[in-house]
């Protein structure tokens, strides 16, 4: 997911690392704040990259109470977002 805040991030951070504890499906959870010198963001400051076994995973991380409960007051917190979902494919050089 790309965002950009309206509010202060810090906390929110916080607590998207905290996610990763509490709801098994969630492998990974990383976060990052835009650092590009091409300024090609279109506003969209931060990442936060979520990594999941599989797609049932995704499913029942969406649907987790916890999940929703954070991503209500989350998205309160963000101007803009932009949600991509893939399967990530290894390029072999």
């Amino acid at each position: 997911m790309f965002a950009s805040y309206l509010s202060d991030c810090c906390q929110v951070d916080g607590q998207c690392s905290l996610l990763r504890f509490f709801l098994f499906p969630l492998a990974d959870c990383r976060t990052g704040k835009d650092v590009s010198i091409e300024n090609l963001h279109l506003g969209l400051t931060h990442v936060f990259e979520s990594t999941f076994e599989n797609l049932e995973g995704v499913a029942e991380y969406i649907s987790h109470p916890a999940h929703v409960e954070f991503a209500n007051e989350f998205l309160t917190a963000l101007d803009k977002v932009l949600v991509i979902e893939y399967k990530p494919t290894t390029v072999n050089f």
